[in-house]
């Protein structure tokens, strides 16, 4: 079978038809450095936002730093400009300016990607793949082996990884994506400072008249207790070790202290506070939670919540009678929670940034979803309880909200009326650590659990290649083509990273600044900052791409040097904490401590090349789509509230559970994507 796809492909190289290589390309085809004149390219990079293309479409010009040259609507952003003098292109943007890059790609492909040279935008890096499989883009090892893209090659040799990654069925390379900061942790757990330390080591009155229903009864108890090998001691920084002396469990505690009434603010924070001073040797109990010393688990973290949700007139100094204890950013981000599966059982829920990536491998190196596991059903259990006690926003799950409840949360202290407050979520570092947000956040050690079968810190989310990118048309003649191999592999050299990262060389200031990881970066000018400020709300990044051009999700590796620019004080500390823990991620090369899966650290890839087979049975097979996945929120919304509730998919049990994905196509699923990664890996 192998010899005769391999005929084929040989057969088809040669065809008039779409096939498996380039017609336009051959043996005598010149190289990069034998094309001198200026080329005109088509560029069709769509991003579903007019304001996120290559040209420049906002209504008011903008004057650049040298106080003469003028960005007018219509115009080449200005890193494009730069870009076409440096690399002798003249770019013709021919982009439906508000298309989804989704439909761009379904019109191009209609007219077999004849209408322009440069074909990309946002989470569209499968249907590049898919189509360049199928001839409509060249392949890009032609061309890293022509020596044509020296410095992605370069790239490619020193990130192995990378290059499994994306690369397709047939071992084609078809595309370029946009490469997050990788080799970093995406996002982090953040608390109110001083919210732990009222309760844990200053305030002597607490709240008797909010009382909380006693729900939860503990994760780590019984058989499960931590305590001497089972997780008693933990080192969060070499050099130091943190020893829980027995096996209490805190949940335990206060569920007794609380009786058959509830657990009042009292209760609550009093039996935290004498089980930290019975188990643990801090000079203060808050550092069970705060700074490079924290070791709590999910239930000590739980213990905390219930303190917090019962002592809302203490904890908003009488500004709030009810706080929201965990929270999500925003309801589109309500995943989130499901990471913290993770800190009850250590199975494995993302392993990365992205919602989509439910993959994790096993100790053989098969794909299992993670979904489909039992841990992922005992994990929604347990969130079930935890909303049915209130320590859950109330309204995570309603993707129709739109709101921003970070900026609620944590940012409507000092609103006149109605101020609203939340004491914990899980984010980005450096936009939540803010001062302009709220100068009382800091970013904390993640709760310590059995990861890997291994106590351990471990933070199952991990900066990743993105589903984003571009591609070079196969109809394109070869000029053009090999101008666009120039332009794609310019951005991964020196001058091309700075660019892409961090803007045009004269915003960029003579000084540096040294990150927490100990790295040196460029610094902006104060021209930058000002004009983000003025224009973009502060937001760095959103000035850059939307007026500069810089940044946008083409195929480039980000630096994290640009977070570092606008990161404040409490999260350079926040970074620091981490990066000095002894906390693990997930990463590429699948670094982390040996337990009982070797592979259990090792970052799935983040998009699967599929063959058309495979397509069609993902496609009239397999029925888990989003509306399906809204029964695992009916889960816990509603399994300890409201177990009855009719007109809904509410599965009771494991069983029940499992069955659903059984009745969707699951094995189909599971059997196609382990294919197919075994193809890319071959």
């Amino acid at each position: 079978m192998k010899k005769f796809a391999l005929l084929l492909c040989f057969v088809m190289m040669f065809s008039i038809l779409v096939g498996c290589k380039d017609p336009n390309s051959g043996k005598d085809d010149p190289t990069v450095d034998d094309l001198t004149e200026n080329v005109v390219l088509k560029m069709n990079y769509a991003a579903e936002s007019a304001d996120r293309t290559m040209t420049y479409n906002k209504s008011n010009a903008l004057v650049l730093i040298d106080g003469e040259t003028v960005i007018s609507s219509g115009a080449l952003k200005p890193m494009w400009q730069y870009v076409g003098k440096e690399l002798n292109i003249t770019f013709n943007d021919v982009t439906n300016q508000n298309q989804k890059a989704s439909q761009m790609i379904e019109t191009a492909a209609a007219n077999q990607f004849k209408d322009a040279v440069v074909f990309g935008g946002n989470s569209i890096l499968e249907e590049l793949n898919s189509y360049g499989t199928k001839g409509y883009f060249i392949d890009l090892n032609d061309e890293l082996d022509a020596g044509n893209m020296p410095n992605f090659k370069a790239y490619l040799d020193k990130n192995p990884s990378i290059k499994t990654a994306i690369t397709s069925y047939d071992g084609g390379i078809y595309a370029v994506p946009y490469i997050a900061e990788i080799g970093t942790y995406a996002r982090a757990v953040h608390m109110r400072e001083t919210w732990v330390t009222t309760l844990l080591d200053t305030a002597t009155s607490f709240d008797t008249t909010t009382v909380l229903p006693v729900v939860y009864t503990g994760n780590f108890v019984g058989a499960n207790a931590r305590t001497g090998a089972n997780g008693g001691t933990v080192t969060p920084k070499n050099g130091i070790s943190i020893t829980k002396k027995t096996n209490q469990n805190v949940i335990e505690l206060q569920n007794q202290a609380a009786g058959t009434d509830g657990l009042d603010g009292n209760e609550a924070v009093t039996v935290l506070r004498k089980y930290i001073e019975d188990n643990y040797d801090y000079a203060n109990p808050s550092e069970l939670y705060l700074g490079e010393k924290a070791a709590y688990d999910m239930d000590e973290l739980i213990a905390l919540l219930r303190c917090v949700k019962a002592n809302p007139v203490l904890l908003t100094n009488g500004k709030a009678s009810t706080v929201t204890p965990f929270f999500v950013r925003q309801t589109s981000y309500r995943e989130d929670l499901l990471r913290f599966a993770t800190y009850l059982s250590g199975c494995p829920v993302f392993g990365s940034d992205s919602y989509g990536a439910r993959w994790a491998f096993d100790k053989d190196g098969n794909l299992i979803y993670t979904y489909y596991q039992e841990e992922m059903f005992n994990a929604l259990e347990v969130f079930s309880e935890l909303y049915a006690e209130g320590l859950i926003h109330q309204d995570f799950h309603n993707k129709t909200d739109k709101t921003n409840y970070r900026n609620v949360f944590y940012g409507s202290d000092k609103a006149a009326t109605n101020p609203a407050f939340g004491f914990m979520t899980f984010d980005w570092i450096a936009s939540t650590t803010a001062d302009s947000l709220n100068d009382d956040v800091v970013t904390t050690l993640p709760p310590v659990a059995k990861i890997n079968g291994v106590w351990q810190y471990y933070i199952e989310n991990s900066r990743v290649l993105k589903p984003d990118g571009w591609a070079i048309s196969s109809k394109a003649t070869r000029k053009e083509q090999l101008r666009a191999v120039t332009l794609f592999d310019y951005f991964f050299s020196e001058e091309g990273h700075l660019l892409q990262n961090y803007g045009l060389p004269d915003i960029i200031s003579e000084e540096t600044i040294t990150g927490p990881d100990g790295k040196v970066y460029p610094k902006y000018k104060s021209w930058v900052l000002e004009k983000a400020s003025e224009l973009a709300k502060g937001d760095l990044s959103t000035f850059l791409r939307d007026w500069l051009g810089c940044q946008m999700p083409i195929g480039y590796q980000k630096d994290i040097g640009f977070e570092y620019q606008y990161t404040s004080q409490r999260g350079f500390e926040g970074w620091e904490l981490l990066n000095n823990s002894t906390c693990y991620f997930a990463t590429y090369g699948g670094e982390g401590i040996p337990g009982t899966n070797p592979n259990y650290y090792k970052l799935v890839p983040t998009f699967f090349s599929f063959t058309e087979r495979q397509q069609g049975a993902l496609k009239e097979q397999v029925t888990l789509d989003e509306a399906f996945f809204e029964m695992m929120f009916n889960v816990i919304r509603y399994l300890k509230l409201d177990p009855n509730k009719p007109d809904i998919t509410l599965p009771k049990t494991f069983a029940e559970y499992k069955q659903l994905f059984d009745d969707n196509g699951v094995a189909v699923y599971i059997k196609t994507y382990n294919d197919a990664y075994d193809a890319m890996t071959a």
